[in-house]
């Protein structure tokens, strides 16, 4: 078994994502894996994945205050090479359901939408390991990879309440946001 827990900073630089911030999307994920004994090649190790990210960036549209909100969980694999007992090179593979959000801040309004996609990530790294041992493993994993983000179309809009009355014209769309592009992670990872 693994859990690893870290950050990661995706660098935005879609036409879409470009147009409400100029940062990158950084924040904190979490994965588990279980290893997958099949025995093809000595010193490769398969393992199963399950993946957790929260990441947000904030910005600028035309002067008001933006702020982007994504949620990724993923199921995947990983396959491991054992250099060393202490080093491993790694490489990712992992796709599953993303919630993106948006809000917008202006004339003191907050209009927000939120909607479900899909990611894809791929991803090849390093496994550094402070101890290890067969029962026990302590070390950290320094990744680069690509997540590709299916664009979501997004009309963001103020909450309405029980006493306002909701016009088709209080919501504008502004097209498909795609929060798709590289990044780097790292993570402190156990294995036992």
């Amino acid at each position: 078994n693994e859990v690893t827990l870290g950050s990661t900073n995706r660098s935005l630089r879609t036409a879409s994502a470009n147009a409400v911030t100029t940062e990158n999307l950084g924040g904190v994920q979490l994965g588990a894996a279980r290893q997958i004994h099949l025995g093809l090649v000595s010193n490769l190790q398969i393992w199963g994945a399950i993946g957790f990210a929260s990441t947000s960036a904030e910005g600028q549209l035309f002067g008001m205050p933006t702020e982007i909100d994504a949620l990724d969980v993923t199921f995947g694999g990983l396959a491991r090479y054992l250099i060393h007992r202490n080093f491993a090179v790694v490489g990712r593979l992992e796709l599953g359901p993303s919630r993106s959000s948006l809000a917008i801040e202006g004339n003191g309004h907050r209009v927000t939408d939120a909607r479900w996609g899909a990611v894809a990530t791929g991803a090849v790294g390093i496994d550094l390991f402070l101890l290890a041992h067969p029962r026990f493993s302590l070390g950290a994993r320094f990744e680069v990879g690509y997540a590709a983000h299916s664009a979501t179309a997004l009309s963001p809009a103020e909450s309405s309440s029980a006493d306002m009355l909701e016009l088709s014209e209080s919501q504008a769309s502004i097209g498909s946001l795609d929060l798709g592009g590289r990044f780097y992670a790292f993570s402190l990872l156990s294995q036992f």
